[in-house]
């Protein structure tokens, strides 16, 4: 079940082969990990690699003028990040976007120039590649389309609904590690459309509030909220 349209999708083709071929040497990558809030690049950072989650989760997002932030993207474990490497040098333009560590982070660090090279001599590969990135595509999509469409109480619950699906929490109560701040730039509203949210939603009796936390007390309750938006897989 996908909720809302944030998490970018492994592609086992292109995981198995970027794990295959990271061991037997094929790539240049060095190994990496990031704590809890580590930065992977910065908007304006020039970014010569390209990054395999194995992993964790990183979070993709823009900075707002108004001092606010909207999440891009959550890339989970068997996903790739950062893509700025396959532009020639000279028309090479620094990141638009920042890539922070949503957990603690384990990574593949590769040779943008190495990676091209080798899906130019595998099609299947770069076949591969190519469906990963117009998902990703059509997850922008749909998700600039949910927010132009649905209240944000709706779009909050579905948040809630695949934040649980993604920790792995299949019964109440769970819980949601994340501040109202946190919540409110995953979906580019302002805090206090979250905090709204959450009042109604502790009066509907399916979320409690702990410190830095939210704690899910009914799942269906809150399904109730976002069906809509959820869409079985």
């Amino acid at each position: 079940m996908e909720a809302i349209d944030l998490f970018v999708q492994p592609k086992p083709l292109l995981s198995s082969t970027i794990e295959r071929i990271a061991k037997t040497g094929e790539l240049r990558c060095k190994q990496r990990t990031l704590a809890r809030n580590d930065y992977l690049f910065r908007e304006g950072d020039d970014i010569h690699s390209t990054f395999y989650i194995q992993r964790g989760m990183v979070r993709l997002y823009s900075d707002t003028p108004d001092g606010y932030s909207k999440t891009v993207f959550f890339h989970k474990a068997g996903t790739l990040i950062g893509f700025q490497g396959f532009q020639h040098t000279e028309d090479r333009k620094p990141s638009i976007l920042n890539a922070r560590a949503t957990t603690t982070v384990d990574l593949l660090e590769i040779d943008g120039q190495v990676f091209g090279e080798y899906l130019r001599e595998h099609g299947d590969v770069c076949y591969a590649m190519a469906q990963y990135l117009f998902e990703m595509m059509a997850l922008q999509t749909r998700e600039a389309v949910n927010a132009a469409i649905y209240p944000v109480l709706q779009r909050f619950a579905a948040l809630l609904l695949t934040l649980m699906n993604e920790f792995g929490a299949a019964h109440a109560p769970a819980i949601v590690p994340f501040s109202n701040d946190e919540l409110a730039e995953m979906l580019g509203v302002h805090v206090n459309s979250i905090t709204n949210s959450v009042s109604a939603l502790r009066k509907a009796e399916c979320v409690e509030r702990q410190r830095g936390a939210l704690v899910v007390t009914d799942f269906k309750k809150l399904k109730s909220v976002a069906e809509n938006l959820i869409v079985k897989k």
